[in-house]
């Protein structure tokens, strides 16, 4: 199927029938179990981006504007395609809060961020729009502003108010701090100490510990380092039981 030129209802239904008629039923089962997500058809990712760099060629407005299909694949497709536009910065940002109430599981975000380079080049307004995210009160867009800092703003200019910004975050969502220790892993192997500064000072034990254990798996960390990250682990604490004096 070709995925270039306009579309309609007609032609949206076709792709669904192609989505479908190219299912892998033993990678549907191993991809569900990875990522949490129930609404799986079973298409590898390469080819989910195939098809979102194909329809950036045509009438993609006409594409959003169909995709209301809940598969995860319909779903990644269309955030694959915001890192193929060639679109100004503001005019995107105003797609990818759209899609953004749309995602359901870790691998829209991630996948999804990997794929928006215009963070390269807009480094200023992309900072903020990250913060922006980072505040809302839907888990899936405050991980989306995390890994988009992760992925574009652990350098030089802005890792001070990266790891400010990042160590702050408070949540109760598994996500969200798995995605605060992944970045905070990576700040630690980039900048050392300026990581440890603020690490210390984050509260939740859970965060804590996973960005040492993080750290500790990394194959850039020495021994000897390895052996002292281990030593900052924090002891977690037992919650009382019910009823129990």
């Amino acid at each position: 199927m070709n995925f270039e030129g306009s579309w309609n209802f007609q032609r949206y239904e076709e792709f669904l029938a192609f989505l479908n008629s190219n299912q892998d039923k033993k990678y549907q089962e191993f991809h569900k179990k990875n990522i949490g997500c129930n609404n799986v058809i079973g298409i590898r990712t390469p080819i989910l981006k195939k098809i979102a760099k194909e329809i950036s060629k045509g009438e993609y407005q006409q594409f959003i504007e169909l995709n209301k299909a809940n598969f995860y694949e319909t779903i990644m497709i269309e955030g694959f395609l915001y890192g193929f536009l060639k679109i100004p910065f503001e005019e995107l940002v105003t797609y990818l809060d759209r899609y953004l109430k749309k995602i359901n599981c870790w691998a829209h975000v991630d996948l999804t961020v990997s794929n928006l380079k215009i963070f390269k080049e807009e480094k200023v307004l992309g900072f903020k729009y990250a913060k922006k995210l980072i505040h809302s009160k839907n888990n899936w867009i405050k991980r989306t502003g995390i890994i988009i800092l992760l992925n574009y703003y652990l350098y030089d200019t802005y890792i001070d108010k990266t790891l400010e910004l990042v160590s702050k975050i408070k949540s109760d969502d598994y996500y969200v701090k798995m995605a605060i220790a992944w970045l905070m892993s990576v700040s630690y192997i980039k900048y050392k100490e300026k990581t440890l500064v603020y690490l210390v000072n984050i509260q939740d034990t859970f965060i804590y510990n996973k960005t040492l254990s993080k750290i500790v798996d990394s194959n850039r960390v020495s021994k000897e380092e390895k052996e002292f990250i281990k030593s900052l682990k924090r002891k977690v604490e037992k919650k009382e039981k019910i009823g129990q004096i």
